[in-house]
C-alpha cells in the first residue's frame, strides 16, 4: 500500500509450480526460467485474486502491489521479467512493482531488496511493439 510515497509491503505468497504445457509461450519451451512465466499464467491469475479474497476474510489488509523474484548476483533483467512486469502495469496497476531479492548479496551479510517499475516511454514503446532484445 503507498503510504506517504512509500509502498509497504506486509505479506507475500509464492505462485504454485509452472505447468510448461500451459505457459502463454505458444507451446514453446524456451523460457530461459519456467517459473519466470507464473505470474502472466491465467491460472495463477485466479489464484493470486482468490489468495488475496481469503486474506481479506481473515481482516488482512490485502491489496496487489506486484510480485517478487529472485536474482543472483543482480542478473535478473530479462524477457520473462519484462514481459510480467509490463502484464502487471497494463492489466492491474499502472504503479505496481517488481520487488527483486537478490540472494548471493543478501548472504554477503545485508538483505538485498529492490523494485523496480517500467517507465511510462517504455510501456508506450511495448505496447506500440517497439520493443526488442536485440
Amino acid at each position: 500500500m503507498d503510504v506517504k510515497s512509500t509502498l509497504e509491503v506486509t505479506n507475500s505468497f509464492p505462485f504454485p509450480a509452472v505447468d510448461m504445457a500451459s505457459t502463454d509461450t505458444g507451446g514453446h519451451h524456451d523460457i530461459t526460467n519456467p517459473a519466470a512465466a507464473a505470474p502472466r499464467q491465467k491460472t495463477n491469475t485466479a489464484y493470486q485474486t482468490e489468495m488475496i479474497k481469503k486474506l481479506r476474510e481473515v481482516n488482512v489488509d490485502a491489496n496487489n502491489v506486484g510480485w517478487y523474484t529472485s536474482a543472483n548476483l543482480g542478473n535478473f533483467v530479462n524477457r520473462e521479467t519484462i514481459e510480467n512486469q509490463y502484464f502487471y502495469q497494463k492489466e492491474l496497476n499502472e504503479r505496481t512493482v517488481a520487488i527483486v531479492h537478490d540472494v548471493s548479496r543478501s548472504s554477503q551479510g545485508s538483505l538485498s531488496l529492490r523494485a523496480f517499475r517500467l517507465s511510462p516511454i517504455f510501456m508506450a514503446a511495448r505496447k506500440e511493439d517497439k520493443f526488442t532484445t536485440e
